[in-house]
């Protein structure tokens, strides 16, 4: 398809607006440029806003899922808390649940376009202390420059 999408186009990098398909380019830069955004959610997904690189994106979670990271590629997600307890194998203790550090959002080490970009992410949990002000830590770099432990996990999410 080389520009303008005709009536016989059936697939292409389209925006549907008022129902009526056009052919759609991502922004020359995506990173740090900002790309005006429709989404009437269609499917109920829950939205979540998260860090990349200084900047809030908009992502969907799907759920947990099984994954051999030897295997598949994943990406890294990074969750900011106080505290949280993992098996030898990196998996959350029966129940319990990560202490979040209230108000912060994840980070992510990737957006849709890098090379390093999964739609599976893999989380590893930075552990902060107590007086941590939420939102301090902003990219991946941001985190691995922090001094603070990482814990890398065997917990998946698409």
């Amino acid at each position: 398809m080389s520009g303008a999408m005709t009536d016989g186009d059936t697939e292409g990098v389209w925006e549907i607006r008022a129902g009526a398909p056009r052919t759609k380019r991502r922004p020359a830069a995506p990173i740090g440029a900002v790309e005006d955004l429709d989404y009437n959610n269609p499917h109920g997904h829950n939205i979540e806003r998260v860090w990349f690189d200084g900047h809030v994106v908009f992502a969907t979670e799907q759920g947990e899922l099984e994954v051999d990271p030897e295997r598949v590629k994943v990406a890294q997600e990074y969750q900011v808390v106080y505290s949280v307890r993992l098996t030898p194998d990196g998996r959350l203790e029966s129940g319990t649940a990560p202490e979040r550090v209230a108000g912060q959002l994840n980070i992510y080490d990737s957006i849709p376009g890098m090379a390093t970009y999964s739609p599976i992410w893999r989380f590893n949990y930075v552990v902060v202390p107590r007086d941590h002000v939420a939102n301090t830590l902003r990219s991946e770099r941001d985190c691995l420059e922090s001094g603070h432990p990482i814990l890398k996990s065997r917990i998946f999410e698409n």
